[in-house]
């Protein structure tokens, strides 16, 4: 779980008092913060087409009352920023009065490991993957005409603060393949396409993989 206050001048306890300060006089709100990863690898006709990563972190802070709700969000985490956030609402509902609601369902069920998926494996042992994928659909003969395979990788670290305290956090953890195939056979192409999610790399399934690819491959001789 990612810790959003160790390279920042705001405290936790700095976040939660500005929170509760803001949201005193409001039906319901809250401080939602969110690190982002994705990761992005495409082999195209034997070599790597691209490749890209990105990362994004920041937070979104809202308040209810009534029928109004402000809203302010910023990708800078710091004591300032919040402060910031917290008085373009509080000027937004300064002439609204409510009663807060700390009555909200929860559950217990965790749907996700505490991985990131993305520093799972190299680079390399996931370009090399996909290589093994290309090589073994290209082996099938002169029929295959283009072979595309690619993952997307994802990793979300998010933590929900509400007034007095009340701390959620959540971890979501995605991995997605594809492969797409073309064959051509007496002038006559077609193109099949698989794919599927896993929630981490350690977790997807080679033999899976093989399965996809073979009937991908079985379906388009047919068509042909």
């Amino acid at each position: 779980m990612n810790d959003f206050f160790t390279k920042t001048d705001l405290s936790r306890k700095d976040a939660e008092s500005i929170i509760s300060e803001t949201l005193n006089n409001c039906d319901d709100g809250e401080l939602y913060l969110e690190n982002s990863k994705s990761e992005s690898i495409v082999l195209d006709d034997d070599k790597i087409k691209s490749s890209s990563y990105s990362s994004d972190l920041g937070y979104g802070l809202r308040a209810v009352t009534g029928e109004v709700v402000a809203y302010s969000h910023s990708n800078e985490i710091s004591k300032k920023s919040l402060n910031q956030s917290a008085n373009n609402l509080s000027s937004t509902l300064k002439s609204q009065k409510g009663i807060y609601n700390h009555e909200i369902p929860q559950s217990n069920e965790k749907f996700y490991k505490d991985v990131n998926p993305i520093e799972e494996k190299s680079l390399q042992s996931k370009l090399d993957l996909l290589k093994e994928v290309n090589n073994y659909t290209r082996a099938k003969g002169g029929i295959v005409q283009q072979v595309t395979a690619s993952f997307t990788g994802e990793h979300k670290s998010i933590e929900i603060i509400r007034s007095g305290g009340e701390v959620l956090t959540d971890v979501r953890p995605l991995i997605r393949f594809n492969v797409s195939v073309m064959l051509e056979k007496n002038g006559k192409k077609e193109t099949g396409v698989y794919g599927n999610w896993w929630k981490t790399i350690l977790t997807m399934n080679i033999s899976k993989m093989i399965i996809g690819k073979k009937y991908v491959m079985k379906h388009l001789e047919l068509l042909l």
